[in-house]
This record gives structure tokens, sequence and C-alpha cells, in this order.
């Protein structure tokens, strides 16, 4: 505007008001001005439009919630200290999952302040101050972490200031993650015992946004217990709106779901399911019967212990019977790789493309709620309605157990922001990294955990 007007009244002062107006449309400064002033009228409107838009979408991402009050908790931090939480890793494996977890926690918890070195590091001979600023140290355990000397600084120096610890182990092998048992190998012999047992906060990063809300949340407990409105409390459930535990279970329809007993701890998974959620039928029957679904469980003795199973899952195939997959990631149950299964399973059967389907991951821990979750929807699980509960609560004081399934089944049914600018740019890198996630991240995940 000023160079339309500088350049208006140039033209006028030297060649007339003809010669402006044949230049740039206007015969008088009053009319640039008034043009100026729309445009910045029509700029204002649509930022504002932006603006509001941008506003309600931040009022929709959830935030993390104390279980007891429903309402956010207060972040606190102690005298003299800068950050909540200082997130330790080594860049080869960890600074893809680091750089989520920091994004993923400031959603979650607006007011959290995280140290992560590509935003603060300013001297890397510092970084002994940046630990001693920090409430809680966050170490991320990948393939190289222990191998890595600035690593290994800030491990030295988190436990000679006596600062609370977060262990985070990353569970995909494709991304420097592997066992807690092969991570705690590479730790030099005199930080095991102080980092692996000492009871340490633990969980293993997923690339699964339902696990990973998990992992997050136990993140955020332990550096809210660490804080000092917290730190009399040995405990501090906490949950988001909207998360798929949160959400009552039911099945609508009539769903049987065989558990065969050629396939080792199907019955028990199967039964676990039946018992969280209300109108699950189980049968243990040799045959599927009239089951609706076959449970496919997959451990290291899948296929190996009893031939029979192979023989089943084909049956099942061309008679169109729908096998929803459970693949145990829980050492102690017998959890492996999935790579196992293309070893194990009978080539006729991966051929047929029995894994073109992707297994729902079981867990155990705080994970565990989330993988029946997964596996109840599998299977056709829908939201609860309020009526409905009232009636399994009811149906429960009656006998479940009913005739008709056949010799061996057992019926469990029916019981029981920072500013805008940073929040676009978080929700962009989030909607990006779901997407990847989806596409190949949750195959690798869902596939090939530990």
């Amino acid at each position: 505007g000023t160079n339309w007007s500088t350049i208006f009244l140039g033209i006028e002062e030297r060649s007339g008001i003809d010669d402006a107006d044949a230049v740039l449309g206007f015969r008088s400064l009053n009319a640039i001005v008034d043009m100026m002033i729309g445009l910045v009228a029509v700029v204002l409107v649509f930022f504002s439009i932006g603006a509001i838009a941008a506003a309600r979408r931040v009022a929709k991402v959830p935030t993390i919630r104390l279980v007891s009050t429903k309402q956010p908790p207060e972040m606190s931090i102690g005298t003299g200290l800068t950050w909540h939480l200082f997130l330790s890793h080594i860049w080869s494996t960890g600074q893809d999952a680091v750089g989520n977890i920091k994004s993923e926690l400031q959603l979650l918890l607006p007011d959290i302040k995280i140290f992560l070195d590509v935003d603060d590091l300013k001297d890397i001979g510092a970084l002994e101050d940046y630990i001693q600023r920090s409430q809680v140290i966050l170490f991320f355990l990948s393939r190289g972490y222990f191998r890595s000397q600035n690593c290994l600084r800030e491990i030295r120096s988190s436990l000679e200031q006596s600062k609370p610890i977060v262990l985070v182990q990353e569970a995909d092998p494709d991304k420097g993650g592997g066992t807690l048992q092969a991570l705690r190998g590479e730790c030099p012999d005199d930080l095991q015992q102080d980092i692996f047992e000492q009871g340490w906060t633990h969980t293993v990063w997923m690339r699964i946004e339902e696990y990973q809300r998990v992992s997050l949340k136990t993140i955020a407990e332990a550096v809210l217990l660490c804080s000092p409105n917290y730190v009399n409390q040995t405990s501090l459930p906490l949950c988001v709106p909207g998360e798929p535990e949160s959400q009552p279970l039911a099945f609508a329809k009539d769903t049987m779901l065989w558990a065969s007993p050629a396939n080792a701890g199907a019955q028990v998974l199967a039964e676990e399911i039946a018992t969280t959620f209300a109108g699950l039928t189980v049968s243990t029957a040799e045959a599927p019967g009239p089951a609706t679904h076959m449970l496919l469980y997959l451990n290291e003795d899948s296929f190996v212990s009893d031939a029979r199973l192979a023989e089943q899952v084909k049956q099942a195939r061309q008679d169109r019977l729908k096998i929803v997959m459970a693949h145990e990631n829980d050492p102690a149950l017998g959890g492996c790789q999935f790579s196992r299964f293309f070893e194990t399973t009978p080539q006729e059967l991966i051929a047929g493309g029995l894994y073109t389907d992707l297994a729902k991951s079981c867990f155990p821990g705080r994970h565990r709620k989330v993988s029946l979750v997964l596996l109840a929807k599998s299977l056709g699980a829908t939201p609860a309605r309020a009526d409905l509960r009232v009636s399994g609560s009811i149906a429960e004081a009656g006998d479940l157990i009913s005739g008709g399934i056949g010799e061996g089944s057992t019926s469990l049914a029916k019981r029981s922001l920072g500013g805008l600018s940073r929040v676009f740019a978080k929700m962009s890198s989030r909607s990006s990294a779901e997407a990847r996630d989806v596409s190949g991240g949750e195959a690798s995940s869902v596939q090939r955990q530990v």
C-alpha cells in the first residue's frame, strides 16, 4: 500500500492525474487507501476463521485426566528445575521415537516441559547440567544406546544425582528394538543393577496408537508422581477421554468363538475375552459346530505341539469360518516374534494367504486390556448400550451355562496449547506418523513385536 501511494504521488507530480490513472487505475490517493483497507479486512476475516477453526480443533484434542476427578492434573516442578522430563536416547535408533514421545506428551499434557536435544541442546559439554535441571530422566532403550558415550554420560549423571528414571523399551526389531534381556546385555555390568533392578517405571514403546497411548500414560504418571503436587502419592490413575479401554463393549449379536483343543492357550484367551465383554459364548468342542468365529492363538507352540491345528485351520478357511488371530507377545506365555510362524506354519496355509490379515497383538501388563479390546472388536463387539449392560448384570446372577453347544462347550456370556502454531506442527507430524504406522508400522509392530 505504501509503495502504491508513493508511485501514485510520483506519477501525479510529474505527469498528472490522467497518467497516474492510466498506469495504476486510480484517480486519487483515497481510492488506494480504501482498497488497502478492504484487502486488510478480507485478510483479517480469513485469519479469524482459521483461528476459530484451529481453536475448535485444539479443544477437541484429548488430554490426560485424573481418573479420580476427570480433571487435568496440575503440572508442577521443583525449585531450580527447568524441565519436567529429559529424553535420553541414541540418535541412530531412538530419534524418531523420542520426537514422537515429546510431541504426543505435549498434546496430552499441554503444560509439560520436555528436554530434547534437537530443540534444547546448546552445549554438548553441559549434558550434566541439563540432567541436573530436569525433574525426571527417561532412558529410551534401543540398540546401541548403552554404547553411546554421550548416553553413558547422561546415565551416570542421572544415577549420581539420584534422579528418578523411566525406562522405555523400543519394541520393534526393525527400529532397533529387542527384548529387555537383549537390550540389558549391551549395558555395562556396573550399571545394570542401578538401572534394571531398582523398580523404575518401565514401559514398551509401540507404533500402534492404542498401545502407544498406554505407554504415554505410563510415562506421564511417572513424571507427575515426581512433581511437588503428587510426590506423596504412590499411584495416580490416568485416563484419556475416548480411549478404547474406557468404552464398555458388548456383543449385540449372537457370537460363538471356537477355541480348538488342538490350539494350546486358545481356550484361556477366549474365556478371558468372554469374561471381559458380555454376550460372547466360547466353545471348546473338537469341531466348530455352530461357531461364528475361530480363535487362532499364535505362540511358540503353534502348529508344533499338535498337528491337528493345521488341518482345522485349513478346514475353517474352506468353510469360510472367520478366523481371528491373536499373536502372543508375553514371553511367559510363549510369546515370540511373528517371523517364527513363517517357519512353523505349513506352507500351504501361508501360500493360501492365512497371514494376509493382521494378527492382533497380545501384550501383558497395562497393555493387556487394549489387546482384549482390539480382539473383541475383531469379533464384532460394539459399544455397549446402557440397557444391554443392565440386562447383562441381571443375567450374571443366573445360570450362564446353556446346553446345545456340545460336550466341552462353555458359555461365559454376559459376565462381567502451547500456542496454535505448535499444535498445528504436532498434529501434522502426528498425522503423517500415523499414516506411516497404518501402512507399514502396524504390520511390523503387530506381527513382529516382542
